[in-house]
């Protein structure tokens, strides 16, 4: 008998994924309000636990890390086309934006109106779950936010359009207007601030919203908002509460998973990278904390988005992390030229991540001039990463504020690249303080030949680091404004 492998279960689940996405309901449809009827504290409990968020696949391939093949471009989903184009109008006209986050936040919404009142339960639990949900819909606005509003801005978040903050479990409503950004981020740390108290259970599974993990979104939030010393504070906050973890984060050494005969090989023939790399969305990856994971693969797209030349420089030769990509054509013998990959999973993390948090702690310590503990901190995970003798931070670099901030920039690269992350770095430095991080975010994107020639330049300028609405969603929510 054929033994399948999970990443070939996960192949036919993207294949669905691909098929369900193109039958896009209205903007938050969702089953209907009596098809699912919570009247004790474990109902909402179990609505909660069944309520997983993910971010839209489009901002994939939107970072300045992406590049594109051209002899597969043509043969790419045209809404792909037309998102690495930055086109004015990627959305056909009967085509609705992937904004499957609200859906969950309408059980949120459900949730947090509805459970206090529920039956059978304590107060403590009760809180506990609407803190829960309280996590879980500040996270849906900041992906909201971060897709479809400004980026932060200093001067201009009190005017800039943001998304409609929503609080209600009403699939009828089309009178949903947009917030300004400052009005969404009060909304989103407001939830996030009343929540944490709250969140009492530790640290146990990547799906349900805990205290380490809502600290960390805090800080998230903050660093968006340039306000680094609370970012600071937050992070530290969930360190500390993943003390007390009954299941125990960990940073997984790649010199031992991916190094020769590691834990995470073979690589495989089927082209789909290490075939015993632990999948975040099945509870496995010990570095998540809390999950939210966006569908990187597209059957139609598999050969087309790539890293630049550019990306791939970054990279030392013995830099484990190249294992994970893929320098040759799936399902087929083309290798690509030098410096570019592909991303070969089915999922990236984007939501709570143990290298995340240890790369943000180390930004926000550079960025407060301590540069011995930034650099202790990257360290940290370039040493589960590379060998030994590549794990130090170059003293040229380690020595100069600035210097350092890039360096971990460019880390954040080496570690995220093709999974969606760049895009919110692009968007927050973009309106960075500091001209050297503003100018660390390129403005174009490029279609390259089989020899790895430019053939191709598409400029963009900061106004396209947001997503449009579409003329469908426009047409069933008159009161919205569409970005520029």
């Amino acid at each position: 008998m054929y033994n399948f492998s999970r990443q070939y279960i996960f192949f036919f689940l993207a294949a669905l994924s691909v098929t369900l996405t193109a039958c896009k309901k209205e903007f938050l449809e969702v089953e209907p309000k009596g098809a699912i009827v919570a009247q004790d504290t474990k109902d909402y409990e179990s609505l909660l636990n069944t309520a997983r968020i993910s971010a839209s696949s489009a901002i994939s391939f939107l970072g300045d890390e992406v590049a594109a093949q051209n002899d597969y471009f043509n043969g790419a989903d045209v809404y792909r086309q037309r998102l690495f184009e930055y086109s004015s109008s990627a959305l056909l006209p009967d085509q609705l934006p992937e904004m499957d986050y609200l859906t969950q936040n309408y059980v949120f919404n459900k949730i947090i109106a509805e459970v206090m009142q529920s039956k059978g339960g304590t107060d403590q639990q009760k809180l506990q779950i609407m803190a829960e949900a309280k996590g879980g819909r500040a996270l849906c606005h900041l992906l909201f936010v971060n897709e479809f509003g400004k980026p932060y801005n200093n001067g201009s978040a009190v005017t800039d359009l943001g998304v409609p903050i929503i609080t209600d479990a009403d699939v009828t409503n089309t009178s949903y207007k947009r917030a300004t950004v400052q009005e969404v981020y009060d909304f989103i740390i407001k939830d996030l601030t009343e929540a944490i108290p709250n969140l009492t259970k530790p640290f146990a599974h990547t799906g349900k919203m805990s205290k380490a993990a809502a600290e960390a979104l805090l800080a998230r939030t903050y660093l968006y908002m340039h306000n680094y010393q609370q970012a600071r504070v937050h992070l530290d906050n969930s360190f500390s509460a993943l003390s007390n973890s009954t299941r125990v984060p960990m940073l997984y050494n790649y010199n031992e998973t991916l190094g020769t005969n590691g834990s995470w090989l073979p690589l495989g023939p089927d082209g789909f990278g290490p075939e015993l790399m632990p999948l975040a969305t099945l509870n496995e990856d010990l570095e998540s904390i809390y999950n939210v994971s966006m569908n990187s693969f597209n059957i139609g797209s598999a050969n087309t988005f790539v890293t630049t030349p550019e990306t791939g420089a970054l990279y030392s030769k013995n830099d484990y992390r190249l294992k994970i990509y893929s320098n040759q054509e799936l399902f087929g013998d083309v290798v690509f030229s030098e410096g570019v990959r592909r991303y070969p999973r089915f999922e990236a993390e984007v939501g709570i991540s143990l290298p995340d948090m240890y790369l943000m702690r180390a930004e926000l310590k550079a960025r407060a001039n301590d540069l011995a503990g930034a650099k202790s901190d990257l360290e940290i995970l370039r040493k589960n990463r590379m060998p030994e003798d590549e794990v130090e931070v170059p003293s040229v670099v380690a020595a100069s504020q600035q210097n350092l901030v890039l360096f971990i920039l460019q880390e954040r690269i080496r570690e995220f690249a093709l999974k969606g992350m760049r895009w919110y770095d692009m968007r927050r430095l973009s309106t960075d303080q500091v001209e050297a991080y503003r100018n660390s975010v390129s403005y174009s994107h490029k279609i390259y030949d089989a020899s790895g020639n430019a053939v191709e330049t598409l400029t963009f300028a900061p106004k396209n680091l947001v997503l449009k609405f579409g003329k469908k969603l426009m047409d069933q929510h008159p009161q919205l404004i569409e970005n520029d």
